[in-house]
């Protein structure tokens, strides 16, 4: 969306509203007890809230049709921001989904699925959109989206839930609930240390092989190929090794891949490294290190959610590590023109170890129980 509004000539002022999108992605845990507490037996606990989304997200794609991205700012950003909150809060039920119709062993291969369908989305809405927009325009690129959205409705319709086995509910479902359980706080701990460093490095990854005078077409174009491919094959390689490995193991062996990641980016910085296959190898294992993190972490966070309140700790643990990564990226342009990119990657690197090492013994240290099956 930046990149198409700049090009139809809306303001670097309105373009700069955009990051505001993110908010109820980072915020969605706030009312994810509601879709623990309220459903249609019926219809399924969680299509009760994805189906009806989906509709509204038609809707506005259909009210997006019609609007002109210059004359109607005001309109365009109410539409994108009630885009991202209804998506957002289907996400929240997409997880609880993942949670409740697939067995612990399998958790792992739904947290997959769901990498893949966050890697394909990015694909489908950055270069096939921008692709559409180039050649077509605006409203042939809104086509696209919204025929994509009808196609996932149908789908989403002529899927089938499978009813949950009721529950005896002590307490609703609450924010206080998770909170009041041990396990469930020490793991947002854990993924807060985890992932603490992360946005440091990431937030300035793109910006600096741009000062690399490296084409935007060619970044564009390896990062996509490269998430797509030995991106999505990492993924599935973590879900492999899950389970003879165990959580904390991963953690570790991702963990070191990420941190000689960042020190292989400070020394590239340091000594004006500038051979591509070399900058781009290290970028490429970095990225997908952060897609084996997402099976690894997401499938950890699934064994500690509660039978009744799942899209409620599993939207906080998200939520969670969402949050201090987008702080660590609001920071990182600060730091490195303080630092320069060599000190900002250095920085990520002597913070990498000694999380990894926290964040896993507090995983290992947790009280045990029959959820956590990969500890």
């Amino acid at each position: 969306m930046p990149t198409i509004l700049r090009a139809e000539g809306s303001s670097l002022a309105v373009i700069g509203l955009l990051g505001m999108l993110m908010l109820p992605w980072a915020f969605k845990f706030l009312w994810a007890p509601w879709l623990d507490r309220f459903y249609s037996a019926r219809w399924g606990k969680r299509k009760s809230w994805i189906i009806p989304t989906q509709m509204i997200i038609v809707g506005m794609l259909m009210i997006l049709l019609l609007v002109n991205p210059t004359e109607n700012t005001s309109l365009l950003f109410f539409i994108l921001f009630g885009l991202s909150l209804f998506a957002a809060t289907q996400d929240i039920a997409s997880g609880a989904y993942v949670i409740e119709q697939l067995s612990p062993d399998q958790h792992r291969w739904g947290n997959y699925a769901q990498v893949i369908g966050t890697t394909l989305g990015s694909a489908c809405g950055g270069a096939l959109i921008l692709f559409c927009y180039g050649y077509l325009g605006w409203q042939a690129s809104i086509i696209c989206i919204l025929v994509l959205a009808i196609l996932f409705f149908v789908g989403l319709i002529a899927s089938k839930e499978r009813q949950q086995a009721p529950t005896v509910q002590r307490e609703l479902p609450s924010l206080r609930n998770f909170w009041d359980r041990p396990n469930t706080r020490y793991l947002l701990y854990m993924c807060l240390i985890y992932r603490g460093c992360e946005g440091l490095v990431m937030g300035m990854q793109q910006p600096f092989l741009v000062d690399q005078h490296i084409s935007v077409d060619t970044i564009g174009l390896v990062m996509g190929v490269g998430n797509l491919t030995l991106g999505l094959v990492a993924a599935g390689i973590a879900g492999l090794l899950l389970k003879p490995l165990g959580g904390w193991r991963m953690l570790i062996l991702l963990g070191c891949l990420r941190s000689f990641a960042y020190l292989s980016l400070f020394g590239i910085a340091l000594f004006h490294i500038q051979i591509p296959f070399l900058i781009f190898t290290v970028v490429i294992i970095n990225m997908a290190t952060r897609l084996m993190e997402m099976v690894t972490l997401y499938t950890i966070f699934m064994k500690q959610c509660s039978s009744h309140q799942a899209a409620t700790d599993f939207s906080i643990l998200v939520c969670g590590e969402l949050i201090i990564y987008m702080i660590g990226m609001s920071l990182s342009g600060y730091l490195a023109q303080g630092l320069g990119y060599s000190g900002l990657f250095l920085l990520g690197s002597l913070l990498s170890f000694p999380s990894v090492i926290l964040s896993t013994q507090i995983l290992r240290k947790m009280p045990a129980t029959p959820a956590l099956q990969y500890q």
